[in-house]
């Protein structure tokens, strides 16, 4: 009966605590436009291969029966051509999709590791705590792009595989954050009320310590989701990525391998943009919703 009162009590603390946290996210302009900025290449991703002009591998020809390479922008090529003919318009929009699906997947995958590891030993301590953070610094001990190359080499390249192996790497970089948190979180007094009224572990963790632990959460996800854009890109430059996915990075490879990285800007730039704008509005909402949790967390009470 007095859990049951609790439990109304923290669903009606998180409802009101929801309604201000949507109005003081909405209420800044910047965190609006990087918003905007997000939706539209989430759009990009969902719709860009319905919306694109032409096939992503479709080659176009000059009248003079010669491939139309290295064409600048123009009307039937608003973003020009690459060096084998293909229009650089639609393989952006074709490689929005994987990108940012591969960013997502990959960011969900670090911050569900991290919480699990970080929240266990942050709340049972003990063996658990000590196991767990030799782990951590396990993981700390390896190098995170060498690492990559030589597992993509053994398992093969593909976005899967990418997302899996960015997913189990990164997460050592907020495991030790949520654990320190779940350490102060676990001291407060309702808390502490919750245990001795006999309340389940599970309970305690999913009333009381990752709603306080929503902003952080939301932070290291935005973190993630941009850090495996970026290394998915970067290994894809590289050459471990699959070639039959027009994904932004493989997009910056076959410029840089043209030989035209500089003088073909329309097709280098564009796809160094799109990363660049993606990660930064991902991390600005990321960092955006921190702010708002914590603005709630000191007016609410934790």
């Amino acid at each position: 009966m007095i859990l049951s009162s609790i439990s109304r009590i923290t669903d009606h603390y998180l409802l009101r605590n929801l309604r201000s946290s949507l109005r003081l996210y909405l209420s800044d302009r910047l965190t609006v436009a990087f918003l905007l900025g997000f939706l539209f290449v989430l759009f990009l991703a969902l719709f860009g291969p319905s919306i694109a002009p032409y096939q992503p591998d479709e080659i176009f020809f000059a009248e003079s029966g010669g491939v139309l390479e290295l064409q600048p922008p123009s009307v039937e090529h608003p973003l020009g051509t690459t060096s084998r003919g293909q229009d650089v318009f639609s393989r952006l929009l074709y490689g929005a999709r994987p990108t940012l699906f591969t960013g997502l997947l990959g960011g969900a995958l670090v911050v569900t590791i991290g919480v699990a590891i970080g929240v266990s030993a942050g709340y049972y301590g003990g063996r658990v705590d000590d196991i767990l953070m030799r782990v951590t610094d396990f993981a700390f001990g390896i190098p995170l792009i060498p690492t990559a190359i030589v597992l993509a080499a053994y398992f093969g390249v593909g976005t899967w595989t990418t997302i899996l192996i960015i997913g189990c790497l990164l997460w050592r970089n907020n495991a030790r954050v949520f654990r320190s948190q779940v350490l102060q979180i676990r001291e407060r007094e309702h808390v502490r009320a919750a245990q001795m009224l006999g309340a389940s572990d599970r309970y305690i963790i999913t009333r009381h310590i990752l709603p306080n632990l929503g902003g952080m959460i939301v932070l290291f996800f935005s973190l993630g989701t941009g850090l495996t854009i970026i290394i998915s890109a970067s290994l894809a430059f590289i050459g471990f990525a699959d070639l039959g996915v027009p994904s932004w990075g493989l997009m910056l490879r076959n410029a840089y391998n043209s030989g035209y990285i500089a003088s073909a800007w329309w097709w280098s730039f564009t796809s160094g943009f799109a990363i660049s704008l993606t990660v930064l509005c991902i991390f600005m909402l990321g960092r955006g919703y921190e702010r708002v949790h914590e603005t709630n967390v000191s007016e609410f009470g934790g």
